[in-house]
């Protein structure tokens, strides 16, 4: 029997992941050009400022990005000033990517941005509640590692 499609819908978790994607980015994307950035190097600077000197192809693993497209934007962020990218001295066909001081100084304000989104996607949420959230998310996240792992296997 073929399912109503507006109750399938608002019974599939990808269509809230992506409302909470389009959400999200509506209220990141002003907030990030007024710092200067773009909401998507969100991911890419955090990691960097996290873990600074990390490898670049480290660095695609940990975001789950196609490191073309990590390529890419690195490119762009050290072009604009944001990170440094250099060779390593032990395996030089690994470049190391690092934040710049420009990073290192809009980081707070960055922070800033993030901690309001949490806020407004957690508004009215007990400490409970909001654990458990983050808990089915990372297990969902996880979910979707294994099966794609399996199905390159």
């Amino acid at each position: 029997m073929p399912c109503d499609l507006a109750l399938c819908r608002h019974k599939a978790p990808g269509h809230h992941l992506a409302v909470l994607h389009r959400l999200s980015a509506a209220f990141l994307a002003p907030r990030m050009r007024e710092l200067g950035l773009k909401r998507g190097w969100i991911g890419v600077l955090l990691e960097v400022l996290d873990r600074p000197g990390q490898p670049q192809d480290a660095l695609c693993k940990s975001l789950k990005v196609d490191p073309a497209a990590t390529a890419r934007t690195l490119f762009e962020l050290e072009k604009r000033g944001y990170v440094n990218r250099f060779e390593d001295e032990r395996d030089r066909r690994q470049k190391l990517v690092s934040p710049t001081q420009k990073t290192l100084d809009l980081a707070k304000g960055l922070f800033a941005v993030l901690k309001d989104h949490n806020q407004a996607l957690f508004r009215g949420f007990d400490p409970a509640r909001r654990e458990l959230a983050l808990a089915i998310l990372a297990d969902m996240a996880a979910n979707l590692n294994d099966a794609i792992t399996r199905e390159d296997s």
